[in-house]
């Protein structure tokens, strides 16, 4: 039998906690200012960026990851928390070797382990390789970390306050938290919440000198618009990486839906270049990069789709097709390559920033075409340019 509800002991309790959160707020308004003088940095080493991966998960913020239900967030993240717990690869990139902690909102402890085992599968490890890996499954409970008042004032739950020292305990340096629509208790079309909310779990990814994960759904809005982001814009201005994953777009719906693929887009970046993608595959639970990212395989296939670019080019061209430099234009170059057969899969992205680095090395030119009073400009290769 349930105790019965006490509601002076209740109301106690409340004002006990308030009280603990206004001095603390108190105290942390009362330390000195930090002021630094650049002069004196003068003769200091400068300090290196740390990453979890390079370009993708930067150390000592949040990154959030927007993709719609279904597409495979979590998946992801989980594989991301198994190759920092073994050392391995994750799609295609190498990570920083460490300890991983994640609250999974929307999955029990039975799905988890399933996933899990399809996981070790697709890497070739065992269950017992996994030392260095810890989660919580949050299903059926309240997961929320922060509350606000009416007056605006944030409330930290004693949900975080044990999720942080179980994460510190256990010296882990990524923490995933899936998701957001779970963990925050507040509005998310309020800026000034959604801010204090994500610089929480930035003080959090400081203390742990490692990174937070943050599983996010879109917007109705951020789905139509096809940027998936979130109601509010602080989501993605407070955030110091945002990504998205997605399946490729496709005719129909029905395709899109029973698509195996996978894009995961580094929407924003503050460390990194934006709009460098990850091309996935569903296989057996998992998820495999098309073709291997950064390093030696980056520039490899940076270099085959320079090669692609220039044949296409010179494909559609003997077609009586005048491609166009101009994104603006509707015979942009690179979107309707990709749409044609012959493209071996690259994307409109990966085949622009090819022209880019193409037009860069003086390997193709914009050259005037068409009668006089009704001049026009296509690219061609230099080589072929008309003289």
């Amino acid at each position: 039998m349930n105790a019965p509800f006490d509601e002076t002991a209740a109301a106690i309790d409340l004002g006990m906690q308030r009280a603990e959160q206004h001095a603390a707020a108190k105290a942390e308004a009362s330390k000195p200012l930090r002021i630094i003088c650049p002069a004196d940095l003068e003769y200091d080493a400068v300090p290196e960026r740390e990453w979890i991966v390079l370009g993708w998960l930067p150390i000592g913020c949040t990154t959030a990851n927007y993709g719609d239900g279904g597409v495979g967030k979590t998946l992801l993240a989980q594989q991301l928390m198994t190759a920092c717990a073994t050392e391995t690869q994750w799609c295609g990139y190498a990570v920083l070797p460490c300890r991983s902690f994640g609250l999974f909102c929307e999955d029990d402890e039975a799905e988890l382990h399933r996933r899990q085992d399809r996981i070790c599968d697709h890497l070739g490890i065992t269950m017992g390789s996994l030392t260095e890996m810890r989660w919580i499954s949050g299903l059926g409970q309240d997961n929320t970390l922060a509350t606000f008042t009416s007056d605006g004032r944030m409330q930290i739950t004693p949900l975080f306050d044990a999720i942080a020292k179980a994460a510190k305990d256990f010296d882990a340096r990524l923490i995933v938290l899936d998701t957001a629509a779970d963990v925050f208790g507040g509005n998310e079309n309020d800026r000034s919440q959604v801010r204090r909310f994500i610089g929480l779990l930035n003080h959090l990814a400081q203390e742990i000198k490692g990174s937070v994960l943050l599983n996010a759904h879109p917007s109705r809005s951020g789905l139509s618009s096809g940027d998936l982001d979130g109601g509010s814009t602080a989501w993605s201005n407070t955030v110091r990486s945002r990504w998205s994953l997605a399946r490729p777009k496709a005719d129909t719906d029905a395709d899109q839906q029973d698509s195996a693929e996978r894009i995961l887009t580094r929407r924003k970046a503050n460390y990194a270049s934006t709009g460098e993608q990850i091309k996935l595959r569903w296989v057996n639970g998992a998820f495999a990069p098309v073709t291997a990212a950064g390093g030696l395989f980056g520039t490899i296939r940076r270099a085959e789709a320079e090669a692609v670019f220039l044949d296409l080019l010179r494909r559609c061209t003997a077609q009586g097709m005048n491609l166009s430099h101009s994104r603006q234009a509707g015979t942009f170059a690179p979107r309707l390559m990709a749409k044609r057969p012959d493209a071996q899969g690259y994307t409109t992205a990966e085949l622009g920033q090819a022209m880019d680095r193409l037009f860069a090395a003086g390997r193709i030119r914009v050259e005037d075409y068409g009668r006089k009073g009704d001049a026009r400009q296509r690219i061609v290769p230099e080589q072929e340019a008309s003289t």
